[in-house]
């Protein structure tokens, strides 16, 4: 299926994937075809950049009364779905998902006490191909081998064991259980590789030598490696095979690459434009105002002539002309603003093609939170949680679409006029799905403010979750203390062990505040992640709770601890006196 109106991304290397495929399934010796193929090659250069390609095998249980159609189920449904997801979701978070939900129809039919709906148990294995990686996804007794120079390899581990000399028993697929387990494994590929899906009824008559003969032929196209699949079920017939049988073979002709010479071509291929003022025009624009203005970008108010609606321009500064990464960077900005759809994220438009380097964003009112803070420089604890609860949502929001955003600081943040917290910048977006594609930008640490990148990003590491809480945690700081917790902006070099982040206690910068809101930043200001809260609710809930006295006992103060100490010895002389007043009238009783 062609999507026409997905342009390839410009940070995507020109140069796809190239794949073959072809398979057979056949019935056999049986009444009825309990096997399944299914695979897709996209024909459009983006899917295949952004998904790549798939292939499913699947084998029904002999006993289970609609195995045959638990088997195409789940080849079709999975090989489709896949294609649906978020780019920018992880293959193996994919995958479970898709599986997980697979499982539960499966299950909850076979549960259903129907005879018309029960038996639905298959095993599955799929294999997806994209940039030069394959990651196979496994469950029962179908097997996914490698051919490569020759030699052949078993990806795959059947679930199978002997109980009490009755033979090898399945022990895992898909509608057995309520929760299913799949194997993921990830493999690098080359050009030249073969992969070979097949059931049972085929590679438990041929051994991997056998089937490695039977391929050991040139596979070019399409009609080859449907010879071939047709070759290996005969083989296995021949063998006396009483099964289905099926075989889905893919050849891997090229792997998209790219020199650096190549990246540059693709990314300047757009000219950046020059400055613009005030009434100049670029397309179908006009500037009405200059918005921001710096050596890395521009950053206009203009007018879209076609329909008088008001929107943000931005562009690339010449300075960075050269400059692959943020070339790339640019790039991707466009490409994820235009695929979140979220009222707390600045939505990127797209745009008539232009010869010109710069994106459409929408207009947003508001004042930074760097504004704000400028205007409450000591706020109280209870003024900022609300805009803390709206930032972390909008973070997450990146978050649930495998995205780091990287570059959180208060210049990036928009509080609108009823509060609510919009991002209107993601140059440094980590997208975690995306992390074997081909890039420029690998190993490199984001561009942005070193004022707020968790220490693992700054020392080359891979961004998380976490990364983006650390700089949420370093903006609350600030709001509440008036200084970043680690000034690295002018420093030479940058700090790489952990006693160099040693932060200072908020206390001495708001000795007003609880003691247990400096302890909930210091958490997520851990050097280590693994010390900082698991969940962004995690740290807002603590600092809710600080607000109380009743929360925690360090807040909590004893009633003899509370005054000063002048007046607690003049009440401790009184109490004295009294007793002994007291003790003297009984005593002339």
């Amino acid at each position: 299926m062609n999507n026409g109106h997905k342009r390839v991304p410009s940070q995507f290397p020109a140069r796809p994937l190239d794949v073959t495929m072809g398979g057979c399934s056949r019935i056999g010796s049986k009444e009825r075809n309990d096997d399944a193929i299914a695979g897709r090659i996209p024909d459009n250069t983006y899917e295949m950049h952004v998904k790549g390609v798939v292939a499913c095998i699947a084998d029904g249980i002999s006993t289970g009364r609609n195995s045959d159609v638990a088997a195409r189920t789940a080849v079709i449904q999975f090989a489709q779905d896949y294609y649906a997801t978020p780019e920018s979701w992880r293959i193996q978070g994919c995958a479970a998902r898709l599986l997980t939900a697979l499982n539960s129809w499966l299950y909850s039919q076979n549960a259903a006490g129907n005879p018309e709906s029960d038996g639905k148990i298959t095993t599955f294995t799929a294999l997806i191909l994209r940039s030069n990686t394959a990651h196979v996804i496994h469950i029962g007794d179908t097997r996914c081998m490698l051919l490569r120079d020759g030699e052949i390899r078993t990806l795959t581990d059947d679930h199978n064991a002997s109980f009490m000399g009755t033979g090898e028993t399945l022990t895992r697929a898909l509608g057995a259980e309520p929760h299913v387990r799949a194997d993921y494994s990830q493999e690098r590929f080359q050009a030249g590789d073969v992969f070979v899906l097949t059931t049972d009824g085929v590679h438990g008559l041929l051994s991997p030598g056998d089937i490695q003969s039977l391929l050991d032929r040139p596979l070019k196209t399409q009609h080859d490696l449907e010879e071939a699949s047709r070759s290996l079920c005969d083989a296995a017939t021949d063998a006396g095979s009483d099964d289905n049988l099926s075989a889905l073979i893919l050849q891997v002709n090229d792997t998209p690459s790219e020199t650096l010479t190549e990246a540059h071509q693709r990314l300047t291929s757009h000219a950046i434009p020059p400055v613009l003022k005030p009434g100049n025009r670029i397309d179908g624009y006009v500037v009405q105002e200059v918005l921001h203005a710096s050596t890395r970008s521009h950053a206009y108010r203009v007018r879209r002539t076609s329909d008088d609606a008001i929107c943000v321009l931005k562009a690339p500064s010449q300075n960075f002309a050269e400059s692959i990464q943020y070339l790339e960077g640019f790039m991707l900005e466009q490409w994820v603003g235009r695929r979140i759809d979220n009222p707390q994220i600045m939505k990127i438009h797209e745009h008539e093609e232009s010869r010109f380097l710069y994106y459409i964003a929408e207009w947003v009112q508001g004042e930074t939170l760097r504004q704000w803070m400028d205007r409450h420089p000591k706020p109280a604890l209870a003024d900022i949680l609300p805009i803390l609860s709206s930032l972390i949502s909008a973070t997450r929001t990146f978050h649930r679409l495998g995205m780091v955003h990287r570059d959180l600081k208060p210049e990036n943040v928009i509080i609108e006029h009823d509060g609510t917290v919009k991002i209107i910048d993601f140059g440094s977006v980590q997208v975690t799905g995306f992390s074997d594609l081909p890039t420029a930008n690998e190993d490199v640490v984001p561009e942005g403010s070193l004022n707020y990148i968790a220490p693992e990003v700054l020392t080359g590491g891979a961004a998380t979750n976490l990364s983006d809480l650390f700089s949420i945690g370093a903006i609350v700081y600030e709001m509440l203390a008036g200084e970043v917790p680690f000034a690295l902006e002018d420093r030479v070099d940058l700090p790489s062990k952990p006693f160099d982040w040693t932060l200072r206690p908020l206390k001495s910068f708001r000795p007003d505040l609880p003691e247990s809101t400096g302890n909930a930043l210091a958490r997520v200001l851990a050097y280590d992640p693994a010390k900082r809260p698991e969940v962004m609710t995690e740290f807002l809930q603590n600092l809710k709770d600080s607000t109380s006295r009743r929360v925690s006992g360090e807040q909590w103060q004893p009633l003899i601890q509370r005054g000063s100490v002048d007046f607690w010895r003049a009440w401790a002389l009184l109490s004295t006196a009294a007793s002994l007043v007291m003790l003297i009238a009984l005593l002339l009783r």
